[in-house]
């Protein structure tokens, strides 16, 4: 296929004059052109004699004029045969509906019915893009789309704002028929006779439309549901008669019947969207609008739950993600902040006894300022960005270590059991912060129990494929810790957001909401897995997952860890307090809060101008004397 199409009004004539008898008469017809200008070339010398100019400008002008006898003679022999063809065609044109034109390949009206005459006037011997100009506001793109598409012979439509312009090309592009029908009356008979379609397997179109396995709905020209099919009932229930897409449906931002509206006038592109179920419980439809020939459209509908929810799950990640690198951001400088508030407070705090009047109000000041600390790791926990410090862990020393601390957390009305594989594999992670993880989870259990319970601490190792079922974990062994409390539970439609920072069912003033967040952040940190489970009134389970290590490899480890603190032991040393202290740090409190404690410690301390280049500002040894 070419790359490159002609205009079809520019090549009708073309056509025409390379038509039989043209295209056997005009290559002679040219000779003389041809010779007289070879003749001029080559005799150039004696071009200038007077006999010879007068005969080659002759033979030029005798060329041209035979060629546009051809062109002439083309274009005419086309007339000819159109109008013979209109002749033929006029009472069957007369017999049909619409606005109809017929006209010659360059696009003159030959003829129009009385529809046309009483829409647009007589158009006749004009231009066919005069009436169309009235129809759509790019005639001359219409025409040119649709011409293409008939080359040679054919039919084909297409839809405008007020109805349906149909053209049909007899003889080659001799005659052409234009046909232009309107939506209220496109009920009526085209042009050309409409070859139904095969009825599937000898099922009528009601029943075909009743067996499709897609939800559809018909509307009507006026935003009418005239049918649903049986899967369409399924989805959204009994429809009222006449009702409207908006009436079932909404979420688009406008009203849907406007929506519905604009693509059955084709002012807008028809593109599926999402909507949402008025009715019943929460459902999300994408609705794919059609144009059904009859001046309304099929709606096909499908289930986007899944979808939705997919986007939801996306949009949180990114919430996520965005609320991490901010709380990872500010938790830096804020911890600088607190360092200089706390370290200047126990300064004041060596000058005070406990029976100053003013040493409670510098207690509530440290004490404060280690709650606001704690508050920090936990946004870097959060955030992930903490800095830990794994190792093999045995969870059974680990949790006896932290029983006591434990059962003075949930109080009297709180029992507290624990329950251990006997031969329960270490896990590797960051003892202090699993910790955390545990006192944050028994916390809840415990808030969760106001009149009291049991909360069940379990650790067993699992495979996962033969005793643990859960398809979010990759296959492998894992150890397994299950906090589990017999409280009222988590309502269904609050589970997916108990990991959210900030969020709590807690009244205002009892929690920050990062405690959950907290332990999703250094669980996910570690390489491990969390999952809750839980209903109202039924209590709450939340399983921990770690990959699981070989007992061999924590023998190992612990006496590793035995030789190396031995011998990063420091020696002895008779005078701790003697000798330059380089103090380098960012924060002018912070480092104006250490240089004072050195100093109370004895030692001489080395404070920079630089701080990024500490090293280059180190004084000589006989200026060492100076330092304060």
């Amino acid at each position: 296929m070419s790359r490159f199409r002609t205009s079809p009004r520019l090549a009708a004539p073309l056509r025409a004059a390379l038509a039989p008898p043209g295209a056997f008469l005009l290559p002679f017809l040219m000779l003389p052109l041809l010779f007289g200008a070879i003749w001029l070339w080559f005799d150039a010398e004696e071009m200038v004699a007077p006999g010879h100019l007068p005969v080659a400008f002759a033979a030029i002008a005798l060329s041209w004029y035979l060629l546009g006898g051809a062109l002439s003679l083309g274009r005419w022999r086309q007339a000819v045969l159109a109008r013979r063809l209109l002749r033929a065609r006029v009472p069957s044109l007369q017999a049909q509906s619409g606005q109809i034109w017929a006209s010659d390949p360059s696009g003159q009206v030959l003829w129009q019915n009385d529809a046309a005459s009483a829409a647009h006037g007589d158009r006749l011997g004009s231009a066919v893009s005069t009436p169309l100009a009235r129809l759509s506001a790019d005639p001359a793109q219409v025409i040119d789309a649709l011409r293409i598409r008939v080359a040679g012979g054919g039919v084909a439509s297409t839809r405008l704002p007020g109805g349906s312009l149909t053209l049909q090309s007899l003889d080659s592009d001799a005659l052409q028929i234009w046909q232009f029908a309107p939506f209220d009356a496109a009920a009526e008979a085209p042009v050309v006779p409409s070859v139904e379609a095969p009825a599937l397997h000898g099922c009528p179109e009601k029943d075909l439309f009743d067996r499709l396995p897609a939800a559809l709905l018909r509307i009507t020209a006026n935003g009418r549901i005239a049918e649903a099919n049986a899967p369409a009932l399924a989805l959204m229930g009994s429809i009222p008669e006449d009702a409207t897409l908006s009436l079932l449906l909404d979420g688009l931002g406008r009203p849907v019947d406007d929506w519905v509206d604009d693509v059955i006038h084709s002012r807008i592109e028809a593109r599926p969207e999402v909507l949402r179920r008025r009715a019943g419980a929460d459902l999300h439809l994408q609705v794919a609008l059609s144009p059904d020939g009859h001046g309304g459209v099929l709606a096909m509908l499908s289930d986007a739950s899944a979808m939705k929810t997919l986007e939801a799950q996306f949009v949180q990640s990114q919430k996520m993600q965005a609320i991490g690198q901010l709380a990872g951001g500010i938790a830096h400088d804020f911890n600088n902040l607190l360092t200089a508030i706390s370290g200047h407070c126990d300064l004041l705090m060596l000058h005070h006894d406990a029976a100053d009047p003013d040493y409670s109000d510098l207690d509530q000041i440290r004490q404060n300022a280690n709650r606001a600390a704690a508050l920090v790791g936990q946004l870097l926990a959060f955030s992930r960005k903490q800095t830990l410090k794994p190792r093999l862990i045995d969870l059974r020393e680990t949790l006896s270590d932290l029983t006591h601390l434990l059962s003075r957390l949930v109080g009297e009305r709180v029992r507290l059991t624990f329950e251990h594989d006997a031969d329960l594999r270490p896990i590797r992670a960051d003892r202090r912060q699993f910790e955390q993880v545990l006192i944050n989870l028994v916390v809840n259990a415990r808030d969760a129990m106001p009149a009291g319970g049991r909360i069940t601490i379990r650790t067993t190792n699992v495979v996962r494929g033969a005793d643990c079922k859960r398809t979010q974990l990759p296959l492998g062994d894992y150890v397994r810790v299950t906090v589990e409390d017999e409280g009222c539970g988590i309502p269904a439609d609050k589970l997916d957001k108990i990991f959210e920072p900030f969020f709590t069912t807690k009244r205002t003033g009892e929690g920050t909401g990062l405690g959950l967040s907290t332990v999703y952040g250094i669980v996910k940190q570690t390489g491990g897995y969390v999952f809750c489970d839980s209903a109202p009134d039924r209590g709450t389970v939340f399983s921990l997952y770690f990959p699981a290590h070989e007992i061999a490899d924590l023998h190992a480890a612990t006496e590793a860890e035995a030789a190396e603190r031995e011998a990063a032991a420091p020696p002895l040393v008779k005078q701790a307090h003697a000798g330059v202290v380089l103090l380098v740090e960012d924060e002018t409190a912070v480092r104006s809060f250490a240089a004072r404690a050195l100093r109370m410690r004895g030692s001489r301390c080395w404070r920079p101008t630089v701080p990024n280049r500490p090293c280059n500002c180190l004084p000589a040894p006989s200026a060492r004397s100076t330092c304060s």
